[in-house]
């Protein structure tokens, strides 16, 4: 087990401005884009359902519970069903009042009704990745946190269009997935059966929380209530480092000590989708190695117990559990499609047809994802209907959100570096 350590505050004090910061660490300056266009597709309707992803109604990635979020004015209509022009306002294309009167785009701009992505920043390929995300404040000095994988960094980015970038903590660290809880930033790496721990607030030093004796790549924390949650990958003696289909377990510690060893939640060979926390419970989605069942679990939040099965889906051979969410339902991806299900199991099925998505984030209106390979970021009412699509992107990698807004980072693409990405609500 690592020792706790000081790590390197980074800043750039000695510039005045946020292209001088940025230029030095590979980043960007984050100048606002429209581009990837922003497509609509269909029509928003459908009832509103009780219901909401992110911080205790989610991946722990999310400022809040956006759960709780007033659906107003994000009441998401299709253009037709925007306001007409008033005055000296066009509601198809004003980016302040876009669709409704007051929703802004964010430095995006509103076409035909509908707010387009913002590019937050991007990287330099061969310095750093944009994989973990997560959200912290709203308002003045709201920030974007992020890992940027081998370049051992967690960045922080204003939430502006054309905000400011700065490197938060630097590391000795392959900086993968981030959880927040309170003023703390939980991180896992891939190499390493360690989570660290940084403060948002006084000194930067960075402990390792807890350790994963016998396993590698973290992924996936989540906190809230005093205890952190995470999954790693776990290897047979014979195995080599990077074997495909490694069965996965899943571990628990307290969000406020250091150097401990992890107590494990799940101790059998499965294949885990993801972790989300509400108030009460941890919920993961699994599926026991040769099975043909990827079934939901929850346990109490504290010290490991025994779990609860919620709910338990068919699927074909070759499939493996995806991405899950939580609020007032359970929202998770199998078999290529989002299910949904009440927190007592009952009203279980298909919520849409998703294509194989990837990350999932649900609010108090719709559940949000990424389909067509991580490469459309779509939603759904929580009542269901159609998919709508929201946005083109390159590949999402970690994803976040608050009242106003979600927020993703992209891997490369061959005419894309590394990015952060925001979409108003």
């Amino acid at each position: 087990m690592r020792s706790s350590e000081s790590m390197t505050l980074a800043v750039c004090a000695a510039f005045s401005t946020a292209l001088g910061c940025n230029a030095i660490w590979g980043i960007s300056d984050g100048k606002p884009t429209a581009e990837p266009a922003l497509t609509g597709a269909g029509g928003a309707g459908g009832g509103e359902a009780a219901g909401g992803a992110g911080g205790a109604a989610g991946n722990g990635e999310a400022g809040g519970n956006p759960s709780a979020c007033p659906p107003e004015p994000f009441t998401a209509r299709a253009p037709e069903g925007c306001h007409a022009a008033d005055g000296d306002i066009d509601y198809l294309s004003d980016p302040e009042n876009c669709c409704v009167p007051g929703r802004s785009c964010l430095g995006g701009a509103c076409k035909e009704g509908k707010c387009t992505p913002v590019i937050l920043t991007t990287t330099v390929p061969e310095e750093h990745e944009t994989i973990g995300i997560a959200v912290e404040g709203e308002g003045a000095g709201a920030r974007v946190l992020w890992g940027s994988g081998y370049g051992g960094t967690v960045f922080a980015t204003e939430k502006a269009a054309g905000g400011l970038t700065e490197p938060l903590v630097v590391l000795d660290s392959t900086v993968t997935m981030l959880a927040r809880d309170g003023s703390s930033l939980f991180i896992t790496d891939w190499n390493l059966p360690d989570v660290l721990r940084v403060p948002l607030q006084g000194n930067i030093t960075v402990p390792t929380v807890a350790t994963s004796e016998g396993a590698s790549r973290g992924w996936q924390p989540v906190a809230g209530d005093g205890w952190l949650y995470w999954v790693t990958e776990t290897f047979q003696e014979d195995d080599a480092p990077d074997a495909p289909d490694a069965p996965h377990r899943i571990w628990a510690a307290r969000a406020d000590q250091s150097d401990q060893t992890g107590l494990l939640v799940l101790d059998k060979d499965a294949y885990v989708g993801g972790l989300a926390l509400d108030s009460t419970h941890l919920y993961w989605s699994e599926m026991a190695v040769g099975a043909t069942q990827i079934s939901v679990q929850r346990m109490a939040i504290g010290e490991p117990s025994a779990p609860e099965l919620v709910a338990s889906i068919r699927v074909g051979s070759g499939e493996r559990p995806g991405d899950i969410t939580v609020g007032d339902r359970i929202y998770w991806v199998a078999a290529g499609d989002v299910y949904a299900a009440n927190k007592d199991g009952s009203g279980a099925g298909v919520l849409a047809a998703a294509g194989y998505p990837s990350r999932i984030l649900a609010d108090s209106a719709f559940v949000y994802y990424f389909g067509a390979g991580g490469e459309q970021l779509r939603r759904v009412r929580l009542s269901g209907g159609a998919p709508e699509l929201l946005a083109d992107s390159t590949y999402a990698l970690g994803v976040a959100q608050d009242c106003r807004a979600i927020y993703w980072t992209t891997a490369r693409a061959d005419a894309s570096p590394p990015s952060v990405r925001m979409l108003a609500k």
